[in-house]
């Protein structure tokens, strides 16, 4: 709350937002199988084999010399490109193709009879040697529909597997001729290195989208990818691949930089839904670059706060997706490398408990819908294709097998199979302000004032607005923001968003007197961001009262009020009005019991008065929210002794600045062990860089079970605070 600084947006002009494979006009709808002449061919290259299924009655897979009953066992056929066929044939398309190689054994038979049962052409996959690929695969379901249901793989290659030398050019000939062209060439990742001959030749031929699946690592998968125009990753390929990357956001961004071929990356992200990347091909300006993690974050939270109508209730639907519109996404460790995209997230669909039977398979009806999809260039739109494909995947859940609960064309709701025009967030506007270390909010503020002068000197101010932006340094921004002054005296934004420049970088009063300059330039309406800023800014100072007043007038207007009345109880808590800090964080939690740093700040409160029964039951109803986030490591590690161990914390806190605020996205939230809100409130990282130091010190002594407390304060230092109960 407190220390929360925002910046006003840039005067970047509004634009239509470009999207590949984009046709404007009516809603088209998909190929059914009534129409399947017309049905565009998908050409799948990639893995078949039988899977022999057993689904545990235990949370955990045996120990070495013990045994677990099974509740059920299945064997069905598998493979992640068949799968994925399957898939799409089932939703109408009745063009599908596989490229494989099985036994010419029991298994082999059974795959190629399920294959023509979902009228899957498997006429191009090779018969021979004696072993079709199997794989035995155990379930261990909770019974609770968390998504924490485990699944493990052991999986026996076949002895005649597809290879390089096998793809003749009569082969090629009868994949991509002119009669059988297909629109996609789907790849799965596997047998890569005859997959690469076929991927090379839809290149050559031109007019084949090639799209690309990354699982895992594997070897000449790297090569393939790099023929993509699509790929879709797992949660974890990503940060395999990138392992040096600090979160699954900077590893999707690095991978994306590095395959400048593929117009659009989409990565799942399980239970919680997948993110999608367009490339934009465009040279305008966006403002100043954003990480992947903190835009998704921002574009889950929007997507959970939409209301899904009746309708979609009825049906089953997941939530619509959410998209940035066009952003300048860059790498965390590079300042000048970046590429605009438009971002989208597409919340999974929510199965009731019960309905989770069994995951395996999941990834492949997701492809499988979205190969679909893009198969028909002239209606594709990538939101709608990922709402599709988290329904198929969802309903593939509720049986066990990969392809038992894969639904046909008929089961899914019309809705989905029609393409609807995007649903543009207003993202795009909330991105466009800048996010400081101190734990900044997305909110938009008034556009640059114009200059009382010509065309020229507008258009000037506006580049010089973008420049300041962009730039990579303190000193580079604040000299761009400096000469948008002079050009604009009167400019209140231009006062402000220096002002708040220098706020981030600990220049107290030059900010003070930046921010007040625009307040009174705003004269009777005052920006409420520079209010709230010119408040964080005097409480540096110790002007708490001063403060108070900022905070208070900034709370006036509607979009500021919850975090300018924070501020407010955080400053009076500060100057030792307990009670008014209270009574105000009480009156933000009727109206939001869910204000997760209210709450924990009321925990804190009330053990610095020694009220410890009321302490703790706030921090029980903290820790039972449903919005936990956070960061995994703690900048207390790093504490010592030492005289340099204060400014060794601060360095710490500052550089997880962003990880403190948005959870890291490294496969889920639970899995990166934030799976309660109190773990996020677990050590005093989250609020150290944000609120006043007396605050922090009260949750640190509360987190501590003792009287006092420390903090890091606004000089650098580490303060103790003794609170006498």
């Amino acid at each position: 709350a407190s220390r929360r600084v925002t910046q006003r947006m840039s005067a970047v002009p509004t634009r239509a937002l470009p999207v590949p494979h984009r046709r404007h006009g009516k809603a088209q709808h998909i190929c059914h199988s009534s129409s399947s002449s017309s049905c565009p061919k998908i050409l799948g290259i990639g893995s078949v084999g039988v899977d022999f299924l057993a689904q545990l009655d235990a949370r955990e897979l045996p120990r070495p010399d013990a045994k677990v009953r099974a509740t059920r066992a299945e064997i069905t056929t598998g493979g992640n490109v068949a799968n994925g066929l399957t898939a799409a044939a089932r939703l109408g398309n009745r063009q599908c193709a596989l490229v494989s190689a099985v036994g010419d054994d029991a298994n082999g038979a059974v795959v190629l009879e399920s294959l023509a049962k979902d009228a899957v052409d498997a006429s191009l996959t090779l018969v021979r040697g004696t072993r079709t690929p199997f794989t035995y695969i155990m379930i261990a379901a909770s019974g609770e529909n968390d998504g924490d249901m485990t699944r493990t793989c052991v999986h026996t290659p076949g002895d005649g597997g597809l290879m390089a030398t096998d793809v003749t050019p009569e082969r090629l000939d009868a994949a991509f001729s002119n009669v059988n062209k297909p629109a996609v060439a789907y790849f799965d990742g596997r047998l890569a290195e005859a997959a690469l001959v076929y991927a090379r030749e839809a290149r050559r031929l031109g007019g084949v989208r090639i799209l690309v699946e990354a699982e895992r690592l594997r070897e000449n998968l790297p090569e393939l990818l790099s023929e993509a125009d699509l790929v879709v990753t797992s949660k974890s390929y990503p940060n395999d691949a990138y392992p040096k990357a600090k979160t699954l956001g900077d590893a999707v961004t690095r991978m994306f930089m590095d395959l400048p071929r593929a117009e659009i990356m989409v990565t799942t992200l399980g239970a919680r839904g997948a993110i999608g990347l367009v490339r934009i091909e465009d040279d305008g300006e966006v403002g100043r670059g954003k990480f992947l993690d903190d835009v998704v974050r921002q574009l889950e939270a929007q997507a959970g706060e939409d209301a899904l109508s009746d309708e979609d209730v009825r049906d089953g639907l997941p939530r619509e997706p959410v998209e940035s519109g066009v952003i300048d996404i860059r790498h965390s460790s590079s300042s000048s490398s970046s590429f605009k995209a438009n971002v989208i997230f597409a919340p999974a669909k929510t199965l009731a408990k019960g309905e989770l039977v069994d995951p395996t398979g999941a990834g492949d009806a997701f492809i499988g819908a979205l190969a679909h999809a893009y198969a028909d260039e002239e209606s594709f739109n990538l939101p709608s294709a990922m709402r599709l494909a988290s329904y198929v995947a969802a309903m593939k859940c509720k049986a066990i097998g990969a392809r038992a609960g894969l639904p046909r064309a008929a089961d899914v709701p019309t809705r989905l199979m029609v393409r609807t025009p995007r649903r543009a967030a207003m993202f795009s506007a909330l991105m466009a302000a800048f996010s400081v270390p101190f734990g900044g909010i997305f909110s938009p503020s008034r556009p640059a004032q114009a200059v009382e002068s010509q065309d020229e000197d507008i258009k000037a101010l506006m580049e010089i607005f973008n420049r300041a932006m962009r730039a990579p340094t303190y000193e580079e921004a604040d000299a761009a923001w400096s000469e948008a002054i002079t050009l604009a005296p009167n400019n209140s934004s231009a006062w402000s968003n220096r002002g708040t420049l220098r706020l981030q970088y600990s220049e107290w009063a030059s900010a003070v007197d930046d921010l007040q300059r625009a307040v009174d330039l705003d004269g009777d309406t005052p920006d409420p961001l520079a209010l709230n800023n010119l408040g964080n800014a005097k409480g540096a100072l110790n002007r708490w009262d001063e403060a108070m007043a900022d905070f208070l007038e900034a709370s006036r207007v509607e979009d500021m009020r919850a975090i300018a009345q924070a501020n407010y109880a955080l400053a009076a808590f500060q100057t030792g009005r307990v009670d008014l800090a209270i009574a105000t964080a009480k009156k933000l939690l009727r109206k939001d019991p869910e204000y997760l740093d209210m709450r924990a700040l009321l925990s804190a409160m009330y053990w610095s008065e020694g009220i410890v029964d009321l302490a703790e039951s706030e921090w029980t109803y903290l820790c039972k929210s449903g919005r936990g986030f956070g960061a995994k490591r703690s900048a207390e590690d790093v504490r010592g002794d030492d005289p340099t161990s204060d400014l060794r914390y601060a360095s710490t806190l500052l550089s997880q600045q962003f990880a403190q605020q948005f959870a890291e996205l490294t496969g889920g939230v639970k899995e990166a062990g934030l799976d309660t809100p109190c773990r996020l409130y677990k050590t005093t990282d989250t609020v150290a860089n944000r609120w006043p130091p007396r605050a922090t010190a009260a949750l640190d002594a509360f987190l501590r079970v003792r009287n006092y407390g420390e903090a890091l304060d606004y000089d650098g230092s580490v303060k103790r605070f003794d609170f006498n109960f």
